[in-house]
């Protein structure tokens, strides 16, 4: 940058621009000691009155990023060639796992994501896929994540699909359904659930036990929901 010297209004200035080209500019304002250039730059911004000092300033930052960049390559190709390497697969394959709770939803959806390293992690053998259906046993116990919810009977099966499957670090799977019910137990047959219940009635109860189905459940749930909003 040249030293402060009388300028004058609309006089030819030179900078610099992000990408490191030279820019035109000029004068545009004198203050009281100092002044500024139309750009918006006042004169303590590195400007130049002389196209060849400015390219010179140009070709130094130039060189500047040329020497980084190349030890920046020289880097990436030892890097490159260190992924070829068996001291390379066996760090990666000897390092623990980074491991989150999936069944966290809440700590997922606001970032709160807590970790932890494990050498080993047990991977279950058999799980539920997502769409598969199930029957769940519904008690006055049962609890809900929505309020209003749908519920016509005190004990019923509920038929319902899986949402999600993840698993815990332990090997346990764990689902999340398709309906608003948190579902602790359930039967991979209406039968086997609708037995269970049966244990759970008095014993030699007449009544059938009632069922219902995963169509009927959003249908009147959505019913109650279309009756809460104001008109």
């Amino acid at each position: 940058m040249v030293a402060k010297r009388v300028v004058s209004i609309g006089q030819q200035t030179f900078v610099l621009a992000p990408d490191g080209e030279v820019a035109r500019t000029m004068v545009a304002r004198l203050e009281e000691g100092g002044y500024q250039l139309l750009n918006g730059d006042d004169d303590r911004r590195p400007h130049w009155f002389s196209f060849k000092d400015a390219v010179a300033a140009a070709s130094d930052r130039i060189g500047v990023r040329q020497t980084a960049l190349r030890k920046a390559l020289r880097a990436l190709s030892q890097k490159r060639r260190a992924l070829e390497t068996k001291n390379y697969r066996d760090s990666v394959m000897n390092a623990p796992y980074r491991v989150i709770d999936l069944r966290d939803t809440m700590d997922l959806i606001f970032g709160r994501r807590r970790t932890r390293k494990l050498k080993k992690v047990h991977v279950p053998e058999t799980y539920l896929m997502p769409g598969s259906v199930v029957y769940a046993i519904i008690t006055p116990m049962t609890r809900s994540s929505e309020l209003g919810l749908y519920r016509p009977h005190n004990h019923f099966v509920l038929e319902t699909e899986v949402k999600s499957v993840c698993f815990s670090p332990d090997g346990k799977v764990h689902y999340t359904f398709s309906t608003p019910f948190v579902v602790e137990e359930f039967f991979p047959s209406r039968g086997e659930a609708t037995t269970k219940l049966r244990s759970l009635l008095e014993p030699g109860s007449p009544h059938p036990v009632p069922f219902v189905s995963s169509k009927q459940e959003k249908e009147e749930n959505k019913k109650l929901l279309d009756d809460d909003i104001p008109f």
